[in-house]
């Protein structure tokens, strides 16, 4: 089972870090670029990272 409470906040923090890096001019960014979209994609892959990690620990 998905836990949203979770994945919303890696999402929130990714996309924190996301803009931090763009504003420092360490990420370039295009007038396409879909901040939300990239953010999503790696909340995601982190989640289920966690979830398999906490799986194979029980």
């Amino acid at each position: 089972m998905i836990n949203y409470i979770i994945l919303y906040k890696i999402r929130k923090r990714v996309k924190k870090i996301l803009k931090d890096k763009i504003a420092d001019g360490e990420l370039a960014t295009t007038e396409t670029s879909c901040l939300g979209c990239v953010a999503d994609e790696i909340s995601w892959e982190l989640y289920y990272l966690l979830k398999e990690n906490k799986e194979g620990h029980k």
